[in-house]
């Protein structure tokens, strides 16, 4: 295989990805992370986060639920679904509450940033990643993982809104007309997906996953 093939090549950059982040993980016992990723397992998550740089600002909450394929259908494994609150090195201002809900009383009681990871990690596994902007909690994590482990994750993401763009955009009478990326409070009203109380990162990551399984389940994919 040429250079120019091997780039486009997703198996190829996988296998470098992986390469590179076994080269620095400093604790075997989380090789499990880099398996080939699973094509009937799904994990998505939420996070609530002071700010929108994984540089600089901090995670305040965890939310993570399962997702399967049983027998052709797209279902949430709520027996492994996690929800912890973030013990921060740093308190975010008073003023920060109205955005994400959570007081300073409740990070004070909350989780280190270690524990979190030793119970997400095995939920996360090898699976994809989904969520809405996907990217950016697995920017966030990674800053905490690589403390932890030395190595960031791979795996891949998938973004609901942009699922569903895509999903409409077959639908369209006429190709050359562009399907409008959705913000998730728009879709989760379009597809019929339950709202839950806001400001709480495990309902944030149920509801997404809901739309989800409907979205796979509607494709059939």
């Amino acid at each position: 295989m040429n250079f120019f093939k091997k780039l486009f090549n997703k198996n190829y950059k996988f296998n470098h990805l992986r390469r590179k982040a076994l080269a620095k993980l400093n604790d075997d016992g989380y090789r499990y992370l880099f398996d080939d990723t699973m094509t009937d397992e799904w994990v998505c998550l939420d996070f609530e986060m002071t700010g929108i740089d994984p540089k600089r600002d901090q995670i305040l909450s965890v939310g993570a639920v399962k997702i399967v394929k049983d027998q052709g259908f797209f279902t949430l494994d709520m027996s492994t679904s996690l929800s912890m609150i973030c013990r921060t090195p740093i308190m975010p201002p008073p003023a920060s509450i109205v955005v994400h809900g959570i007081r300073p009383m409740d990070l004070e009681a909350g989780v280190d940033y270690d524990t979190i990871l030793k119970a997400l990690l095995p939920l996360v596994g090898s699976r994809p990643i989904v969520g809405f902007c996907p990217q950016m909690d697995k920017a966030f994590l990674n800053v905490q993982v690589k403390n932890f482990l030395g190595t960031e994750l791979i795996n891949p993401c998938i973004d609901v809104s942009i699922m569903e763009k895509n999903h409409r955009q077959k639908l369209m009478p006429n190709p050359d007309m562009i399907a409008e990326q959705k913000h998730l409070t728009t879709l989760l009203a379009e597809y019929n997906i339950p709202l839950l109380p806001a400001h709480d990162a495990l309902n944030d990551a149920i509801m997404t996953a809901m739309l989800f399984c409907k979205l796979m389940n509607l494709t059939k994919i």
